[in-house]
């Protein structure tokens, strides 16, 4: 069968080998396994545990076992990609959401939710800049050896670096608080500086900036990714949400 689209959550994510990468995708009646193969290596941008997503141009077949396999080309006709969570438009489109409480998502904690926020307790509030791949949003680990290697796409990506925030706060609003970490552009958007502009601080003012963003408000975009365990999990495993976008209020 061809030609399948699906619409869900990425529930699990695994790499073995480059450019190919199985995606596990979860709705109500269920999940499946999907393997991705790329055309040269890793081109959707960054993809957590907890985004939506819209696949389609997808293949099935049926496998050892008689269990279904599901295959992804990049260059086949009709095969598109897209990442609900990460659009640009999500937040300034209101036919692709509904604003949430933030006491809303522990009733439901699946899906992206859209929630009017403020930051809170910015003594709690943690800012490292970090060297990540450019292609996937990943960071890479410390210490890592001359010869770069991505954990995420596999990656060599010594000439695809560069330095991405990752940044752990404290939102509010009138239901709750919740504490949610981001990366990379929602990142920026919240901290309204850029990491080399960060990095530039002398380290007193590096530690003092972000109190000065108490109280700003914004409207994000917030996804579960908590996993059990895993190589996608990185260092913010024990923090339940993700920022996928960030927009300030005016």
């Amino acid at each position: 069968m061809t030609g399948i689209s699906l619409y869900g959550i990425v529930s699990d994510i695994t790499s073995t080998q480059e450019p190919v990468l199985s995606v596990k995708i979860q709705d109500v009646t269920g999940a499946v396994w999907a393997r991705l193969h790329f055309a040269r290596s890793w081109s959707l941008g960054r993809l957590g545990l907890g985004h939506t997503i819209y696949i389609s141009g997808l293949m099935c077949s049926v496998g050892t076992g008689k269990s279904l396999e599901l295959r992804w080309v990049e260059n086949d006709v009709g095969a598109s990609f897209i990442n609900i969570s990460c659009l640009p438009a999500l937040l300034n489109s209101s036919c692709l959401h509904k604003l949430s409480c933030l006491s809303d998502l522990s009733a439901e904690p699946t899906g992206t939710r859209v929630c009017r926020v403020w930051l809170d307790q910015i003594e709690h509030c943690h800012v490292t800049a970090r060297l990540s791949h450019t292609s996937c949003g990943y960071f890479l680990d410390d210490g890592s050896s001359e010869d770069l290697k991505c954990n995420f796409c596999q990656r060599k990506c010594n000439a695809e670096l560069a330095r991405n925030f990752h940044l752990k706060i404290t939102l509010a609003d009138e239901s709750g608080k919740l504490f949610a970490w981001c990366t990379g552009q929602t990142a920026v958007e919240l901290l309204q500086i850029t990491p080399d502009e960060f990095c530039e601080l002398p380290e007193e003012e590096q530690i003092m900036y972000p109190s000065s963003l108490e109280h700003e408000t914004f409207k994000v975009a917030l996804v579960n990714c908590r996993k059990k365990v895993g190589l996608m999990d990185q260092d913010h495993d024990t923090i339940a949400w993700e920022i996928t976008r960030a927009m300030k209020c005016e």
